[in-house]
């Protein structure tokens, strides 16, 4: 009796934990989204030329998101989840276009999930 006790509390565990790493890997990929549409309504030429890494002023200025630097010198979304990191490659993959990614990791835990989403910003 007591083995099987201890089974379903661990499964109960295994259930809570897996709950958990899924809610947050959808809300990690709906922040991701949210703020790679707001990357794909900015135009061509105000990315900055060139292949780069953007820096937090730039992501400021681009999509107004308020952002920190962490000790680390990880750039952290204000509330201090999320970490993100945004480059820009000048026609990596198709001549007059930049790639642009975005790669957004959760922090909080000590299993950290990122995603990493990628668009193609054409010249107009």
């Amino acid at each position: 009796f007591a083995i099987g006790m201890l089974a379903i509390g661990a499964m109960q565990i295994g259930a809570t934990n897996a709950n958990t790493t899924a809610r947050i890997s959808t809300e990690l990929t709906a922040f991701a989204e949210d703020k790679m549409e707001k990357l794909t309504r900015v135009s061509f030429d105000d990315f900055p030329d060139g292949d780069v890494n953007l820096t937090v002023g730039q992501i400021q200025d681009l999509i107004d998101l308020p952002l920190n630097l962490s000790d680390d010198g990880r750039m952290i979304t204000e509330n201090g989840r999320f970490a993100i990191n945004c480059t820009v490659e000048e026609d990596a993959i198709i001549e007059s276009t930049k790639t642009v990614t975005l790669e957004v990791t959760e922090i909080m835990r000590t299993n950290q999930l990122t995603v990493t989403l990628q668009q193609i910003i054409p010249r107009m």
